[in-house]
């Protein structure tokens, strides 16, 4: 069910890019568009995968079932994670394919965006860590747990740029712009604004790394708080 729901929502949002506001649809805006409803929907779907455990009656059946925590725990990792992003990926290519062909457009047909560009991958390590979120979040609490989850994170995100900020300008001796962590730094001297800036590269690679770091974290959390799970 939520399979065709999503299809349908992007078939539906497809369709009215392309063919009522006219936008072509080239590699960028794919991948701009697979990005965007990849990482909504793989939480939404990630936050709803221990939904049962929200409620008494169907909690009891699930927590009792004979199986070990850390099996229900990869099986609902595999179903949310992997699972997911081969179904995804696959019905926006075929979703795209069809939306790009059903009418003629002005020009050549807009090529297809490659998954395997580094910025796709990127972005697949972005969901890695927003997944470890939700499925921590979809754990540990008991309700409204993508609304809470979402919540909890942007007021943590919040605090972590603040204390940045603080930071930085605590070390540089300057009132410094809010930034997160391993982002540019700019601050303003003598009228001049200045600005530290890291490499794409380098940026990418720090990046990357604390995603990682960060969803192994979120994960290992997430099983341990199931195995203490109680009605």
């Amino acid at each position: 069910m939520s399979l065709f729901v999503m299809i349908g929502v992007m078939l539906l949002g497809g369709s009215f890019l392309v063919y009522m506001v006219g936008v072509r649809m080239d590699k960028n805006d794919q991948s701009n568009l697979f990005i965007m409803i990849l990482l909504l929907a793989g939480t939404i779907f990630t936050s709803t995968i221990f939904a049962d455990l929200g409620d008494k009656k169907k909690a009891i059946p699930w927590l009792l079932l004979p199986a070990s925590h850390f099996e229900k725990f990869l099986v609902a990792w595999i179903y949310s994670f992997v699972v997911f992003i081969i179904i995804y990926t696959l019905s926006f290519y075929m979703v795209a394919l069809f939306v790009l062909s059903i009418k003629p457009l002005e020009g050549p047909l807009p090529e297809m965006f490659d998954i395997s560009h580094h910025h796709t991958l990127e972005m697949y390590m972005v969901y890695a860590f927003l997944h470890s979120v939700a499925i921590f979040g979809a754990i540990y609490f008991e309700k409204l747990h993508f609304i809470k989850t979402a919540f909890a994170f942007f007021i943590s995100l919040g605090i972590l740029i603040l204390m940045n900020k603080m930071l930085l300008g605590i070390m540089l001796g300057r009132n410094v712009a809010a930034s997160p962590p391993f982002g540019n730094l700019r601050f303003t001297e003598n009228g001049h604004v200045n600005d530290i800036i890291i490499s794409y590269k380098q940026h990418s690679i720090n990046i990357n790394y604390l995603v990682m770091v960060l969803a192994v974290i979120f994960w290992v959390a997430a099983y341990f708080r199931l195995k203490e799970k109680q009605v």
